[in-house]
Parts: structure tokens; C-alpha cells; sequence
């Protein structure tokens, strides 16, 4: 495993789920890692593991704009994430269906603002958390209907992705020397508490339980911790610094998913 002790990484989200194994994972490397979450309290095992804490809310520019230029991290990961309401479409009230565009999509405009304005030091990374639903008919063997309980999930993480693309065009228009990309968990990961209401809402429409659910699309089960290693590696290995998106799957490794950002088109 490559060392990360000469950086310095914020995550957001930082108190469970993905969050917390990345805050894990990076530690374990060597790392410096400051944690933010909502809930100092629910900040203690990030504490434990010898990350610093910040008790906040990642979609609060004010505080996203104090944490960049107070820590200049080397690396900021955005990924703040709300609950599924995990119904269909007609039963969805607008608060359901916006929640993440709210929370991942607000949290990530204000980390990327605050990275672009106050600004990060050049040559900075910035990593939102996307998913692999934000694939959805962009390729072909991810049918629509298949996600029919996400509501406005689908949108907020294509989003996402494609916010990161803009913010690179605005860090090379101004000569900041930052490069921003998407983490895109290329299937549900049923070991956190969203990946296993998302498994189990779907699961109870197939009969079956959440990790059959799983293992019958995905043909395996990525495990937090071991999402949270893969994140570390694409931090450590140059290979992974030029891209935009890169997914994760537990029997695939990590992989590119669109082209590396010298290659892309320059129109904003």
C-alpha cells in the first residue's frame, strides 16, 4: 500500500458509512485527515480514529469557505449524502424527491465554490461522491426501470459528476492548478445504512433479502472498508490523478469512466 503521510484530507460526511471508512482508510496510510459532520457527538469514532473533527454542516458555504482556507488540504472530499424517502414516483412528495439534490448536490456546490473561490492551494484535489446510478441511460444494461424508488437520486449524482467537469474548466480558465473528480461506487453498497435501505426497498419487491438483491445485479458485495482502501489507493497512485470519473466495484478494481481531462473539450 502507497503512503499518503505528507497529505492532508477533509471528508465530509465524515461520522458513518463511506465517510467514516475513507476517514479510516486514510488514516491507516499515514494521512492527516480532519472529519466534518453534522453531529459533533456522532464525530467520536472519527476522533477515536485519529482524525481531527469539525462539527458542521457541509452545505453551509460560510463554513466550507472557513474550512478551506483554515486547513488547505491537499485533497477535499465531498460527501455529505441524505437519506432515499425509496418510493415511486407518483407517491413522492417534492421534499422526498429533492432531498439530495439539497444535501449531495448543495454540499458539493459549496465545497467546489469554496475551493474555486477562497481558493484551495494549486495543485489540490477535490473528490465529490457521485454513484453509479448516475449512469442510468447513458449505458445501456442499466435499465431505468430498475431504479424506479430513487426519485430525484439519479439526477443530483449525474450531476455531480458533470459539476466537476465545470469546476475544472473554471480552475483552468483562472490558472488555479486544482482538479476536481467523482467517486462513483459502481453498485449499491448494502454495508451502510443507504445502501441497505436502497437493497432492501428493491429486495422486498423481488423477494428476496438485500444482500441476494446484491449479489443477483452486481454479482458481488463491496464492503465500506474496503471502498474506503480503494479511495486511499486512487489518492496515492499518480495513474489515477488525471482523470474526471472513477468507479469502484468489488470484482473489478478501480476503473476510468470518462476521459482524462487533457483529452476532454475545453467549452465550458
Amino acid at each position: 500500500m502507497s503512503a499518503l503521510t505528507h497529505q492532508h484530507i477533509v471528508v465530509t460526511g465524515a461520522s458513518q458509512g463511506l465517510g467514516l471508512a475513507m476517514t479510516k482508510a486514510l488514516l491507516a496510510r499515514g494521512a492527516r485527515v480532519t472529519a466534518i459532520a453534522r453531529s459533533k457527538d456522532r464525530l467520536d469514532l472519527a476522533r477515536q480514529l485519529g482524525a481531527a473533527a469539525i462539527a458542521g454542516d457541509a452545505t453551509d458555504p460560510d463554513l466550507m469557505n472557513r474550512v478551506v482556507a483554515d486547513q488547505q488540504p491537499d485533497v477535499l472530499i465531498l460527501n455529505a449524502g441524505a437519506r432515499l424517502a425509496m418510493k415511486p414516483i407518483d407517491a413522492q412528495s417534492w421534499d422526498e424527491f429533492s432531498a439530495v439534490w439539497n444535501t449531495d448536490v448543495k454540499a458539493g456546490l459549496a465545497g467546489m465554490q469554496a475551493a474555486l473561490n477562497t481558493p484551495l492551494k494549486p495543485g489540490a484535489r477535490v473528490m465529490a461522491m457521485s454513484s453509479g446510478a448516475a449512469m442510468v441511460m447513458s449505458v445501456p444494461f442499466i435499465e431505468p426501470a430498475s431504479l424506479r424508488l430513487s426519485g430525484g437520486y439519479i439526477g443530483a449524482k449525474r450531476m455531480l459528476w458533470y459539476m466537476a467537469h465545470q469546476a475544472n474548466t473554471v480552475s483552468r480558465e483562472r490558472g488555479l492548478g486544482l482538479h476536481f473528480q467523482v467517486l462513483v461506487p459502481g453498485q449499491v453498497i448494502p454495508g451502510t445504512v443507504l445502501g441497505h435501505e436502497v437493497a432492501a426497498a428493491y429486495a422486498r419487491l423481488e423477494g428476496v433479502s438485500a444482500e441476494q438483491h446484491v449479489l443477483d445485479r452486481y454479482g458481488s458485495i463491496l464492503a465500506p472498508d474496503r471502498f474506503g482502501e480503494m479511495v486511499a489507493d486512487m489518492i496515492a497512485e499518480p495513474k489515477h490523478a488525471g482523470g474526471v470519473a472513477y468507479g469502484f466495484r468489488a470484482n473489478a478494481g478501480i476503473f476510468p469512466l470518462d476521459l482524462p481531462l487533457k483529452e476532454t473539450s475545453t467549452e465550458a
